[in-house]
């Protein structure tokens, strides 16, 4: 649901948003339609307007379920063909610049700390070095069968048949999937794949406070994706090097984030943050040494022409030499009316 709401300033809408879908503001979508303006003695004075979409928890995982059942009547290919389709389809680069693309969105203002998504623990990002084989489901996390027992049903209503092999630690497990419609599993950029361990990550969790990480993996997926993200970050980094103009990357989600801050921070010259919001969060990169834009003021400004020097007004005219003259009866030797001779 989305509705906008007024008010003196933007933190005060936002509030009222709050109030209004019974929610956490963390929870709902902002969008900042106009600023609020002050005015002169109260008169141009304007309220705040945001824009504000709050979709139930429910709702979202519906549409996470939808998401993962268009892939149903997808065509089968072979598992390497489908694989390097999907991992040579590299996020787009927008073709505006960073200034402008952040302009267009005053939503996506919010920029967090570098340092603490570079960080974060994201589920994407594994070694199954640090995990154990179950071989046997006496062996298996209770959290980790249910998420395994989980993701077989799904792909069963799917029409996919799928084996699964779980790894497992004390803090989380990863299921491996071989199926002979890996391409369909995985999805556009594992979309589908990311929805099925969002559910799946869900319904394990469900109800205990401690976190148990749930990662899913499909045909080694997740490492080429990873090396095709840091592929990317090397070129987008050249590029800003040569150029000199930051590059804003479609958005993404955090592990995929995460890898290209990684493979940022290694090239010399550059820069990467996040800016946005869920979903729409996204990487600027940027140079560490931006090239200057040329700009020459004597050119341009119309140069000023130099002051002409006030020149004394000649009232030498003919109007003022007749007015000057002497009057007849200023003459003395005239009299009143002047000499007047027959």
């Amino acid at each position: 649901m989305t509705e906008i709401f007024k008010a003196k300033t933007v933190e005060e809408a936002k509030a009222l948003a709050s109030d209004k879908f019974g929610v956490a503001s963390d929870e709902i979508q902002f969008r900042v339609l106009k600023e609020a303006k002050k005015g002169f003695l109260g008169i141009g004075s304007s309220d705040a307007e945001v824009e504000a979409t709050y979709i139930p928890q429910v709702v979202q995982e519906t549409a996470v379920s939808e998401t993962v059942e268009k892939i149903i009547d997808d065509e089968s290919e072979t598992a390497e063909e489908t694989i390097e389709k999907i991992i040579a389809d590299e996020p787009e680069i927008s073709e505006k610049t960073a200034e402008e693309d952040v302009a267009d969105k005053s939503f996506e203002e919010k920029v967090s700390s570098d340092v603490s998504e570079k960080n974060a623990d994201d589920s994407g990002e594994y070694s199954l070095d640090n995990f154990t084989l179950a071989e046997d489901d006496s062996m298996l996390n209770p959290k980790a069968k249910v998420a395994r027992d989980y993701i077989i049903s799904v792909l069963s209503a799917m029409g996919v048949n799928a084996t699964a092999k779980v790894y497992q630690n004390d803090s989380g497990a990863v299921i491996e999937l071989e199926s002979s419609s890996n391409g369909t599993i995985i999805g556009r950029r594992g979309e589908t794949l990311d929805a099925l361990q969002y559910l799946s990550s869900m319904i394990a969790n469900k109800g205990d406070k401690e976190y148990f990480r749930i990662t899913i993996d499909c045909f080694g997926y997740r490492e080429k994706r990873k090396v095709t993200l840091q592929q990317l970050a090397v070129k987008v980094a050249k590029n800003v090097l040569r150029t000199g103009r930051s590059q804003p990357l479609e958005p993404m989600n955090p592990y995929e984030r995460r890898v290209i801050h990684s493979a940022v921070s290694e090239i010399e010259g550059v820069v990467s943050k996040s800016v946005g919001e869920e979903p729409y969060r996204k990487i600027i990169i940027s140079s560490t040494n931006p090239r200057k834009k040329n700009f020459d003021k004597s050119k341009s400004r119309t140069r000023r022409k130099p002051r002409r020097e006030s020149k004394e007004i000649d009232l030498s005219t003919s109007f003022e030499k007749d007015y000057k003259k002497p009057m007849p009866e200023d003459s003395i030797e005239g009299g009143l009316y002047g000499k007047i001779e027959f």
